[in-house]
């Protein structure tokens, strides 16, 4: 209990320490939750508020990239609270602790840095990310865990980049030839322009092919699709 413990030396040592604002945090939470705090809050559960999880994270990244500081600061508040709160929850009914919480994710954090914790040596942030993904591999292996789907709830650009990303560590060449899928990609686009020009009907799965090809497209250039379209729509309609 590393994290949590040295929370509280900080916060009894020095009480303008900025660890005593996230105590104030948890302090209202415990408030909200209490006999006398708020109905809502109070009959909450983590599979009633886990919705609302998701559109503060979604709210918080919307911030990010809006670059307005004010409006960032406040949507991360938003992120930290739900958090906090979700793990309350589970406090409560004996689950597990924000120590526990705390820990699993600083072991973890530690054991996929090797080469800022131990002795493994890295040049380039791509060479982190392969070892940070062969070390999440053979946690699961050693754990007896299935690897985990790309979650189906995720966006579905975010998500075709997710499952690209994994295909090429994979070495699927099919997915990593620029050259191919910028082949590929021109082939399908003279098939969907001569059914418009003729006037047919162009079939869904034509236009799921091409959009799944320009993702991958983006990522072999260095993008993320998700970010290259939110940019584009940035004042979209007011040009």
């Amino acid at each position: 209990m590393l994290f949590p413990s040295l929370i509280r030396k900080k916060v009894t040592n020095d009480r303008n320490n900025p660890w005593e604002k996230v105590r104030a945090v948890w302090e209202i939470i415990e408030r909200l939750r209490g006999e006398s705090g708020c109905p809502w809050d109070r009959k909450q559960t983590p599979e009633s508020v886990q919705t609302y999880l998701v559109e503060e994270a979604h709210e918080g990244a919307a911030a990010v990239r809006s670059g307005k500081l004010d409006e960032i600061a406040d949507e991360l508040g938003d992120v930290l609270f739900m958090v906090f709160f979700l793990v309350y929850l589970y406090e409560q009914r004996g689950d597990f602790s924000l120590e526990e919480v705390c820990d699993r994710i600083s072991e973890k954090m530690v054991r996929r840095h090797p080469h800022v914790f131990g002795d493994i040596s890295v040049e380039t942030a791509e060479q982190v990310k392969d070892n940070w993904e062969k070390i999440k591999e053979r946690e699961k292996s050693e754990n007896g865990k299935a690897p985990e789907p790309v979650p189906e709830s995720l966006p579905a650009l975010m998500r075709a980049y997710r499952i690209l990303s994994r295909l090429s560590r994979a070495e699927a060449e099919e997915w990593n030839s620029i050259e191919a899928r910028t082949r590929d990609f021109s082939g399908k686009s003279g098939r969907l322009a001569e059914a418009l020009k003729a006037g047919n009907h162009v079939p869904a799965d034509l236009i799921g092919d091409l959009l799944l090809d320009l993702v991958n497209i983006a990522r072999l250039q260095g993008y993320r699709s998700e970010d290259c379209l939110h940019e584009r729509l940035r004042g979209f309609g007011r040009e």
